[in-house]
């Protein structure tokens, strides 16, 4: 009998601890780019001790018009336009119907332009072309950007999503 792999491929609670950080805010809409594929669970504090509660993703936009073919649940290569962040990869990306896509190359991370190769369905989602019609946003999971007017410190703290885009997490 020959060894085989048995190490679990799926996991239904992963990057339970969460990460610190601090950073300077120097503009309202800073933002922060994380070294890993996404984040949940953001909390942030100003340096005066008041929550930031006003975060955002950085987006990306689907580029597909008409009369191009739509795209369909099984797409893995999307075209994109108005990135106006340099985007860190392997990242996620999450579609307005819900869909978790992960992004693990792209022609350009620092081009507002470019197209996207990507895992479908990810973190237990389920792929979806609904979410991908031309213009729609798609919300960079690894980029926070911070939106109060208040210059400063800030201590942010989140749960990072794995890097395994196979786990269940949002089953």
């Amino acid at each position: 009998m020959a060894a085989a792999e048995i190490t679990p491929k799926y996991w239904n609670d992963v990057h339970a601890i969460s990460v610190k950080g601090r950073f300077t805010q120097a503009a309202a809409s800073d933002w922060i780019v994380l070294p890993y594929p996404g984040a949940k669970n953001i909390k942030a504090t100003t340096y005066e001790g008041t929550e930031e509660t006003t975060f955002t993703y950085g987006t990306i936009r689907v580029n597909n018009p008409a009369p191009a073919i739509a795209y369909s649940a099984t797409d893995t290569q999307i075209v994109f336009d108005t990135g106006k962040i340099t985007r860190q990869l392997p990242y996620y990306v999450q579609t307005t119907s819900g869909e978790i896509i992960m992004v693990y190359t792209e022609t350009d991370a620092t081009a507002a332009t470019g197209t996207a190769s990507c895992f479908r369905g990810c973190l237990g989602t389920t792929a979806s072309a609904t979410g991908l019609a031309d213009n729609a946003y798609l919300y960079v999971q690894n980029i926070i950007v911070f939106g109060t007017a208040t210059i400063g410190e800030v201590d942010f703290e989140f749960t990072p999503l794995p890097h395994e885009y196979r786990a269940r997490m949002f089953e």
